[in-house]
């Protein structure tokens, strides 16, 4: 019972940004803020700073916002050092912020996300599956060449009117290239969710990759057919 009530005596709140976050620690009514790298490193330091505090890391609820970009690793990493990693949900958290009588924009701050974890006792985040995580990284980098094609294309049009026939030729070839590593890209994502059935539909499907998602997931729920 002591140890279930020392790990909540202490909670932090995470704000992300591509290179830093900022952590708060709320612990035996003191408020201590710490800001290190957005990477492993900086996540290894963060739980030194939490031991140098007296903090057990195990157990230890921490909340942060995921839908804010630049948070999926530092919340996965946190996950798997033993701490209880919470989704601050906009809904609620705006809730919160109103019943403080703080602003709208206070939503991303630290501290706040820490008295919020404190007050709500959030659900702790539940990290997505490798093969999940596999499936965003695939996406991502088919939307990359998807933008590269797009961009050469618009190159194209432009040689050709200004009579650059052999940068068009070059250009044509180079595209090419680039549809044979959509195409293989499509088959790789396909063989995936055949492999990993049930998988979510993760954001990046959204728009852009409606197609995709007939695609694979559609075929994946027919049998592959």
């Amino acid at each position: 019972m002591e140890y279930a009530i020392k790990q909540e005596s202490a909670f932090v709140g995470i704000e992300t940004s591509k290179l830093r976050l900022k952590a708060v620690l709320l612990s035996g009514g003191e408020v201590l803020c710490k800001v290190l790298e957005n990477d492993v490193a900086g996540y290894r330091w963060l739980r030194s700073w939490l031991q140098r505090n007296d903090i057990t890391i195990m157990g230890l609820r921490v909340c942060l916002r995921l839908d804010a970009p630049h948070s999926e690793v530092a919340a996965r990493v946190l996950a798997e050092m033993g701490m209880l990693v919470c989704d601050a949900q906009p809904t609620q958290l705006q809730e919160y912020i109103r019943d403080q009588g703080l602003p709208e924009d206070a939503a991303r701050s630290a501290v706040v996300l820490a008295h919020y974890c404190a007050a709500a006792r959030p659900e702790p985040w539940t990290p997505p599956s490798p093969a999940y995580v596999e499936l965003r990284l695939w996406l991502r980098r088919l939307y990359t060449v998807q933008q590269l094609r797009k961009q050469e294309v618009a190159r194209l049009e432009s040689h050709f009117h200004a009579g650059q026939i052999a940068l068009h030729q070059l250009l044509r070839q180079q595209i090419a290239c680039l549809d044979a590593q959509i195409r293989q890209h499509e088959m790789a994502i396909l063989e995936h969710v055949r492999r990993h059935p049930g998988l979510p539909r993760p954001p990046e499907l959204a728009g852009t990759y409606q197609r995709i998602a007939r695609y694979t997931f559609g075929a994946s729920l027919a049998g592959g057919h």
